[in-house]
């Protein structure tokens, strides 16, 4: 039995026409499955025109009222469905009713775990679709190829075996769940080629907000493939703000209140400490509550104080032994002593301040 999943907002005309389209597609192609429409609480009355069908056909319908999303709407769809192949399209008939049977049979013959519609291979591609949103597509699928080697992770349309998303927290921004799915289960896949329509009925759900949504998504899933990679990329963004506040207090200390500047660099260096702890805690590690203040903070001020040690040290010895006290060159040894004390402060924050093993809350 297969469950065909469609999330809605405003789609109360298409699904009129596309219920009685997979009912009859599921007939021909003698398939046992059922249709469940999850709807947004759509203000156009799509879910009273959905339980209306329902009465004739094998649909089932499911409201939404508290929270909102494409993506967590197939979700709910996911937990509710009954079959052991969900498939999951749009209820604007841009996905090719016709093809449903194309995308269960290699699970089925267990070729693989998750068939994704692309119109990016050989066979696919566009029927009546602006060209503005052809170049959106194809720069959202260049942008998730850290991620995915799928040649359409925008498509939507999608058959995943049921029991490959046991366990599996999905945690979806926007309306790609496809990318989620296949980021956070890692399956076996097969491309099935399609002819992707632009809508008919209804207006676009592809705004700006969802949009920004897209790359926030990305985002989440680049941290969730490369953890420790990101965990740097974030410490290193962190530490750069951190230099900025630390040459803020300092320029004040002195300009405003008259400070010695070596005075004003020791207050300033430990403002900015406390500014790269902080943000460290909460945003770089997220250790939260799981690390106590009383000793993540002290290890992360001498880790800090350990790492301009070091990065004196790397200037000391590049100065002294490789010829580069003189102009540009005690720039650059500067620089290589910054980039070896950030590995020491990451690595020293990582696994002594942030690290549970020393210390739980």
């Amino acid at each position: 039995m297969i469950s065909i999943i469609i999330p809605t907002f405003n789609e109360a005309e298409n699904v009129k026409i596309i219920v009685p389209k997979l009912t009859q597609m599921l007939k021909d192609s003698d398939i046992s499955g059922e249709i469940l429409i999850v709807d947004d609480n759509s203000p156009d009355g799509t879910a009273g025109a959905a339980l209306e069908l329902a009465e004739r056909y094998p649909v089932k319908v499911h409201v939404r009222y508290a929270e909102k999303g494409l993506s967590k709407a197939v979700i709910e769809g996911f937990e509710r469905a009954e079959g052991d192949i969900c498939v999951v399209m749009d209820a604007d008939l841009s996905h090719p009713v016709e093809q449903v049977p194309e995308m269960i049979t290699p699970i089925l013959n267990d070729q693989c775990d998750v068939t994704v519609g692309s119109r990016y291979v050989e066979g696919g591609g566009f029927d009546r679709f602006p060209l503005h949103r052809k170049w959106i597509s194809k720069g959202a699928g260049l942008l998730a190829k850290g991620v995915t080697r799928i040649s359409d992770p925008t498509s939507g349309f999608m058959a995943v075996r049921k029991k490959l998303l046991e366990g599996v927290r999905l945690d979806p921004l926007g309306w790609k769940i496809v990318l989620e799915v296949v980021v956070k289960t890692n399956p076996r896949i097969v491309e099935v080629p399609i002819v992707f329509t632009d809508r008919k009925e209804g207006q676009s759900k592809l705004d700006f907000r969802a949009q920004i949504d897209y790359v926030h998504h990305l985002w989440r899933l680049y941290n969730h493939r490369y953890p420790s990679q990101f965990e740097f990329i974030k410490f290193c963004l962190v530490g750069l703000s951190g230099f900025f506040v630390d040459t803020a207090v300092l320029v004040c200390l002195v300009h405003f209140y008259l400070f010695d500047p070596r005075l004003a660099a020791v207050f300033a260096f430990l403002i900015a400490v406390c500014w790269n702890y902080v943000l460290d805690r909460v945003w770089t590690f997220n250790s939260g509550r799981k690390t106590r203040i009383s000793y993540s903070y002290p290890s992360f001020v001498m880790i800090c104080l350990a790492g301009l040690g070091i990065r004196i040290g790397v200037m000391h010895l590049l100065i002294a032994y490789a010829g580069m006290g003189k102009s540009p060159w005690y720039v650059l040894a500067s620089v290589i002593g910054i980039f070896v004390a950030t590995f020491f402060n990451f690595l020293g924050s990582k696994y002594i301040a942030f690290s549970t093993r020393f210390h739980k809350s």
